[in-house]
């Protein structure tokens, strides 16, 4: 049959309750009317015809019942007038000068408070690669501020296990560690010539005159002594020799064996009080040769104590503004040194086997002593951990690699006699050490990785010191017997995390509140002011020329202004996660500099969006602009190089294996849009949404929740659902009905109520039998008062919905319905942009379900009259109609008697009623 309307002729073929109805689009060469379309429509008995939603078939005519919902095509997308740049960019400040008041003001509070726990947590999402931009705002911020002191390790003359830190004034630590050296120096050269010395060698002469003549005494009388008792004295090497005398000459052994046995007698007598003789003569020698060393070592230590007063006095003077602890160690030094002055005089040395292999002539060290602690001349060395330049400012330093040995420091070590060992000249100082007086800036995640880590980080900055141990030995692998005293520091450290990090330290450690007390909130996107775009440039073309990407011209900044845009999805937003803007700036960059190199196939390739050029990854060649072009198509390659599994799925629907129409009409059949996650990429794809209505009082049925598909949120969608049926049609009589959602081809989880309003769309038009355009693809979530709400990945779902239809053929009647509300969400690719503008797709915007139905069926959703009662034509009364209707059958299966209708009702409403309806159009 056919139905005129409006001067159009409709020929619908309707195939019964829940089929589809399609439009043929074919005509005939010479029909060149543009304003007819034949629909057909097959007679059917369970189905009347309802003039209103037949007319729905004919396409979109301006002044029609969509126009008011249309979005223009100014709205669909952002763009940034290259006008507004400036020829050359502003000189760039950094990322953190675009962020908010608040976020600067936060992390100037953390860096300038003098409480030290005020420690900093930068949350910002880990997109935002905030870290450098962090440490140069704290460089900015220690610029004229006071240097850090210097921070030296000694030996410990009372403790020589526990060398002792020293704090000294900026710069002075280099000049310490020289003027010990030098003292050493100094020393090794002058104490050695003291028994040269004038002094010496005369008191020296002088003992050995008296000695002499001190021992000829003693032999003198010895000799007399001896003759008395019969007996000779010779000197022999080491001493004297004596022998028996008989008639003034010496006896043989064979004259002392022909003596009497009587004079033998007297001469052993005689010889016993000899050796005691010579005993007493040796001691009183021995007494005098240590008189004399002793008066000896008087004058050598007289005067190596007069050479060492002198120049650690002289070395006191020099470093008097050195502080007090500087005195107390040269004090400590010049001890020493008098007490032990003879190791510049005898230094004995051994080979040992260094750790290359080689020999090495070292210091020989006493066989009782510590290899571990300084001896002899080591002591006296200076072990430089922190120093500064005069008037520099405080170090401001971004570990990236927060080990244990780089933050804390570690105990260095060098292989001896067969084992590992140290001493406090090898102790290294870490992060912490060198961030003293500064700000220190970590990663949050990085920290975390080591337990053991992140428990001696808060040790550290509840006790304000630090000090040097093994690189192992928080787990007991190395032993050692040097503990160094811990260094006291003053440092800001600054973690970068994620929020998701900081709330969970929040709530899984107490300590983590009382030391971080500054958090510096960094949001993913800024306002899209004059101010923030030129900065945001700024910031772009510097790192464009730290990496050599070229020169890009007004054009070209502005379209990645506007990729900034998008991704922050607000049109008025530019986001601050700039890895994806890097990656395309750089490769348009390479694009650029194939071109001006003379590619000869650059020239054969067609639009920028389809055909992929050469390209030079090398550098930018000379001359080599960067033009807008350029940007778009490397935008568009790396969205294809991550694009496999969204086309692979959109493969899928071409080929028919998953079932999705995108033109003609469906009862019951919604087109919803949902976002795909597949690794750092998602995209949009549209999903099959249908509801089936039967008898029962089950009422709203999902059939996800039934297969434990459907997640909490999407439960909660349907709940709503069924509040908004209930609000509009269950205020008279209660709702009797059996109403089936389903995703159609779904086989995992579904969340989210973005889909909300799909699955109401679907169950209206199930109850009415008013087929639904699948030419439109609907999203968006709706509350219990009917209203559409807000949803997310608004971009991509109508750009993988226009993927679908431009792969199928575009017709000019296709689009998308969304929110209202996500209208200032739309910053959508240029070539979607255009097809809105060509009128090869549209966008439509609705606030309520009343809308939603209109523009997804034609036919008004309808608005009680004075009496409570829909139009009979309405959607709304059609719905209402087959709900009296579903509950009187159910009285009838149930065995009750059938109840005549109420005069007024629903019920008695007659074809001829629905077919006056009127053309909701021209309404």
């Amino acid at each position: 049959m056919s139905v005129q309307t409006g001067g159009r002729t409709a020929r619908t073929r309707a195939r019964g309750r829940g089929g589809a109805v399609d439009p043929d689009r074919a005509q005939k060469p010479e029909e060149k009317k543009e304003d007819e379309v034949r629909i057909e429509v097959a007679p059917t008995s369970t189905n009347a015809p309802v003039k209103a939603w037949l007319e729905a078939n004919i396409p979109p005519i301006p002044g029609s019942g969509r126009d008011p919902f249309r979005i223009p095509a100014e709205l669909a997308t952002q763009h940034t007038d290259p006008a507004l740049l400036p020829e050359k960019p502003v000189e760039s400040r950094g990322l953190f000068e675009l962020l908010s008041t608040v976020a600067r003001r936060a992390l100037t509070l953390g860096l300038a408070a003098r409480e030290p726990s005020f420690h900093v947590f930068v949350s910002a999402h880990p997109e935002v690669m905030i870290e450098d931009d962090v440490v140069r705002f704290a460089e900015r911020f220690s610029e004229g501020r006071e240097t850090p002191p210097d921070i030296v390790y000694v030996h410990d003359f009372d403790h020589p296990e526990a060398p002792k830190p020293l704090v000294l004034p900026p710069g002075s630590g280099g000049t310490l560690v020289a003027a010990m050296d030098a003292l050493i120096d100094r020393l090794k050269q002058e104490i050695p010539s003291i028994a040269a010395h004038e002094e010496v060698r005369r008191a020296t002469q002088k003992l050995a005159r008296d000695l002499e003549s001190k021992n000829k005494e003693v032999l003198t009388g010895l000799e007399s002594t001896a003759k008395n008792l019969g007996f000779g004295i010779r000197a022999v090497q080491g001493g004297v020799q004596t022998f028996p005398i008989l008639h003034g000459k010496p006896l043989s052994a064979e004259q002392f064996g022909a003596l009497d046995e009587s004079t033998k007698r007297a001469l052993g007598e005689a010889e016993d009080r000899l050796t005691q003789e010579v005993e007493k003569a040796a001691n009183r020698v021995r007494e005098q040769s240590a008189q004399f060393d002793a008066a000896r070592e008087e004058a050598m230590n007289r005067l190596a104590e007069a050479v060492i007063t002198r120049a650690c006095g002289e070395l006191k003077k020099l470093l008097t503004d050195f502080g007090d602890d500087v005195q107390v160690y040269l004090t400590g030094c010049e001890k020493a040194l008098i007490e032990d002055w003879q190791d510049f005089v005898e230094q004995p040395h051994q080979m040992v086997q260094t750790e290359e292999g080689g020999i090495e002539r070292v210091e020989a060290e006493p066989a009782d002593h510590d290899p571990e602690h300084a001896t002899r001349l080591g002591r006296f060395k200076v072990n430089l951990l922190v120093a500064h330049e005069e008037e520099s400012p405080p170090p401001v330093i971004y570990e990236t690699n927060p080990t244990y040995p780089n933050l804390f420091g570690y105990l260095e070590r060098r292989a001896r006699f067969g084992a590992l060992l140290t001493d406090f000249t090898r102790i290294r100082a870490g992060s912490l050490h060198a961030a003293s007086g500064g700000v220190l800036v970590v990663r949050a995640t990085d920290l975390m990785t080591d337990p053991i880590i992140w428990e001696r980080m808060k040790r550290v900055l509840r006790e304000r010191r630090i000090g040097a141990e093994d690189p192992l030995g928080p787990l007991g692998l190395y032993a050692t017997t040097l503990r160094p005293v811990p260094v006291p520091i003053r440092v800001r450290v600054v973690l970068v995390g994620a929020p998701d990090v900081y709330a969970t330290l929040l709530d899984a450690d107490p300590d983590f509140a009382s030391l971080f007390r500054v958090k510096v909130e960094i949001e993913p996107s800024i306002p899209r002011t004059p101010e923030n775009l030129k900065g945001l440039d700024a910031y772009l073309m510097a790192m464009a020329e730290t990496r050599e990407w070229g020169t890009f011209d007004r054009g070209a900044r502005a379209r990645l202004l506007d990729l900034a845009t998008r991704l922050a999805g607000d049109r008025q937003k530019v986001s601050v996660s700039l890895s994806p803007l890097e990656e395309t700036a750089a490769f348009a960059g390479a694009l650029a500099a194939a071109r001006a190199e003379g590619d000869s196939d650059w020239a054969e390739v067609g639009p920028a969006s389809q055909v992929p050029r050469p390209f030079r990854a090398s550098s930018a060649a000379t001359g080599s602009v960067v033009t807008a072009e350029d940007v778009e198509i490397a935008w568009r390659e790396r969205r294809e190089r991550a694009g496999a599994a969204e086309r692979h799925i959109r493969e899928l629907t071409l080929r028919g294996e998953v079932s999705l129409d995108t033109h003609g009409f469906r009862v019951g059949v919604v087109n919803g849009l949902s976002v795909y996650s597949a690794g750092d990429v998602e995209f949009g794809q549209p999903m099959r949404i249908t509801a089936v209505v039967a008898l029962g009082r089950e009422g709203i049925v999902d059939v996800e929740h039934e297969a434990q598909l459907g997640g909490a949120i999407h439960t909660k969608g349907v709940a709503i659902i069924r509040g908004y049926l209930a609000r509009i049609f269950g205020q008279e009589r209660p709702l009797s009905l059996k109403a089936q959602i389903a995703f159609e081809q779904s086989y995992g989880e579904i969340d989210g109520d973005s889909a909300s309003s799909s699955e109401l769309f679907g169950v209206l038009s199930a109850l009415a039998e008013v087929p639904i355009d699948q030419g439109i693809a609907v999203t968006g979530s709706v509350n219990q008062l009917g209203e559409i709400q807000a949803i997310g990945g608004v971009c991509a779902k109508i750009e993988g919905f226009y993927e679908l239809c431009r792969a199928r053929g575009l017709n000019g009647r296709q689009g998308v319905m969304l929110p209202r509300a996500n209208l200032e969400h739309l910053v959508l690719r240029e070539d979607v942009a255009l097809a809105i503008k060509e009128g090869k797709f549209n966008l439509y915007a609705v606030e309520t379900v009343p809308q939603g139905i209109e523009v997804l069926t034609g036919v008004p959703a309808g608005e009680r009259d004075p009496s409570g009662r829909f139009p009979a034509g309405s959607v709304f009364g059609r719905v209402e109609r087959r709900i009296i209707e579903i509950a009187e059958r159910l009285r009838e299966a149930e065995g009750h008697a059938r109840v005549p209708p109420a005069p007024g009702s629903m019920e008695d409403v007659s074809h001829a009623d629905l077919s006056e309806a009127g053309d909701y159009r021209t309404r």
